[in-house]
């Protein structure tokens, strides 16, 4: 299943702000180089002259992950970068990270 922004907002928390969860997306995209795929939701609400438009999207395992997130953050006070680094980073690029020999940048080259 494909969420939209709106869509999986609720699903993290009720609680959550719009403002905080674009931070939080842009943060993610700009921390690791993990990127959030665009595409059309399950449910499509936004269409141009009858045909559903591209929008980002989230899947179950991204729900996953933010939902993490938000526990983490908001629950136990973790800090916030840190997290990010944990959950949207594999085992062995996070304990670069930790060891301070990850280059986003570089590592964002390779992706594309």
């Amino acid at each position: 299943m494909l969420y939209s922004k709106t869509e999986v907002r609720p699903l993290i928390s009720k609680d959550l702000p719009r403002r905080k969860f674009d931070r939080w997306i842009q943060k993610i995209q700009s921390l690791t180089p993990y990127q959030f795929e665009r595409g059309i939701p399950s449910k499509p609400k936004i269409f141009k002259d009858g045909v559903p438009q591209k929008v980002v999207v989230f899947d179950d395992i991204d729900l996953e992950k933010l939902q993490n997130l938000y526990d983490r953050v908001t629950c136990d006070n973790e800090n916030l970068t840190y997290c990010i680094h944990l959950l949207f980073l594999s085992d062995e690029d996070f304990e670069r990270w930790k060891s301070g020999k990850y280059d986003v940048e570089e590592e964002k080259r390779k992706y594309q």
